[in-house]
């Protein structure tokens, strides 16, 4: 099972204009001990999806769909108050 899995991930700001999707389909998995790195040219999502991982999104920012699992732990469907202690996991 990998340490970090994303699917789907999917966030969109909301303004007067209508819908602007920032993160549209992100997946990926990654195991323990293993390194990644988002790259992309200025505005294409990278700092959206960071953020959107750690569930930061600023408004009028929201997460619309989408799985993120750290550990096995749905992150996103968890209250915040119970998702505090995936902030800072004992990793060996």
């Amino acid at each position: 099972m990998p340490l970090l899995e994303v699917r789907d991930l999917r966030t969109s700001f909301f303004l007067e204009g209508g819908e602007a999707r920032a993160v549209d389909g992100v997946s990926f998995a990654l195991d323990a001990g293993r390194v990644l790195g988002l790259v992309g040219e200025s505005g294409c999502g990278k700092s959206v999806t960071a953020l959107s991982l750690m569930r930061l999104v600023p408004p009028p920012g929201r997460i619309v769909g989408g799985e993120v699992r750290l550990d096995g732990r749905d992150l996103l469907g968890s209250p915040s108050a119970t998702c505090a202690p995936c902030a800072a996991p004992a990793w060996p």
